[in-house]
């Protein structure tokens, strides 16, 4: 069981690989794969978001069982659940600054 919370299950494409709409290859920019039907970005980004939160939750819910005396967690587990909210905090910190400066960019286009 601790093997499987060390490896992180964080992918940002999660949402949209599942639902097999973009391929690996379009992502890198290989190839002529054509993008079939995408989901809106408001449906992304709100999933991200709900990964997000369920990511920050984690540690709370980690820490309440080791302190209740469950043997199967382990104050590392708690520390790494930590660190990997802190990670997507970080990553949905810089994520919103870039597009904020996108957006920007992009109304300071003179027409």
């Amino acid at each position: 069981m601790i093997e499987n919370r060390i490896v992180p299950n964080v992918n940002i494409f999660s949402n949209i690989n599942s639902a097999n709409q973009i391929d690996e290859f379009s992502l890198k920019g290989f190839g002529n794969a054509a993008i079939k039907e995408c989901a809106d970005f408001k449906t992304v980004l709100s999933g991200m978001v709900s990964n997000l939160n369920s990511e920050i939750e984690k540690p709370d819910q980690l820490l309440n069982q080791q302190m209740m005396g469950n043997p199967e967690v382990d104050i590392h587990d708690v520390i790494t659940a930590m660190s990997k909210a802190e990670l997507g905090i970080t990553l949905a910190t810089q994520m919103t600054s870039k597009v904020i400066n996108a957006y920007n960019a992009v109304m300071n286009i003179s027409i």
